[in-house]
């Protein structure tokens, strides 16, 4: 009996200390909310742009001209309505986007976030007087681009009596600049669950 008593005081401290986080299918019901890793959402960011590369359109607008189009690629942005962990780093997310666009060779690229430095290093070059003038970057001569590519992220969260789930929703966008066509989107859920031990989390 003794025996038996202390059996049954383990099984329920280790029960007691909940059960193990499981990735979730995001289509399941229940996988509606908890922390998700930087690895888990880089893995699909990068799943949803080798969609995007291997789509019908975009390879058939990559193709229609020559050179290849000019992309440029905006930082992914937090939705801080929805997410107020800041250890999801959108700057790595964007690289790993940027990345995989340029070496895809379908695209040309355009790095929006270092329009200030080029302008300035222009204007460096036009107006200090130190620049040989037949050397010197003009202005009015940097390529425009044709798509520009965006992605947002938000997060939900939920708790029942049973379970407790985290997860994020991720939407990306290729969209013409000139006509205002979206030529492909996406979004996809990365989520994960825990059950709740007899005596807890």
């Amino acid at each position: 009996m003794k025996k038996f008593s202390i059996l049954l005081v383990a099984f329920l401290f280790i029960a007691g200390c909940g059960t193990p986080v499981q990735r979730t299918d995001p289509t399941d019901p229940s996988a509606q909310s908890m922390r998700i890793g930087q690895a888990d959402v880089n893995e699909t960011v990068r799943t949803m742009v080798d969609s995007m590369l291997t789509s019908r359109p975009v390879r058939e607008a990559s193709h229609a001209v020559s050179p290849a189009p000019v992309v440029v690629i905006l930082p992914i942005r937090l939705d801080a309505n929805t997410i107020t962990d800041t250890r999801i780093n959108t700057q790595a997310m964007t690289t790993l986007v940027r990345e995989d666009v340029i070496n895809s060779g379908l695209f040309r690229f355009v790095d929006a976030t270092r329009r200030e430095d080029l302008a300035s290093e222009i204007a460096y070059q036009q107006e200090s007087g130190n620049v040989d003038q037949t050397t010197a970057a003009q202005r009015g001569r940097q390529v425009g681009a044709d798509y520009v590519l965006e992605g947002t992220i938000s997060g939900f969260e939920d708790r029942t009596n049973r379970t407790r789930s985290t997860g994020y929703v991720i939407t990306m966008t290729l969209q013409n600049v000139e006509t205002g066509i979206i030529l492909w989107q996406q979004t996809q859920q990365v989520a994960k669950r825990q059950d709740r031990g007899l005596l807890g989390w």
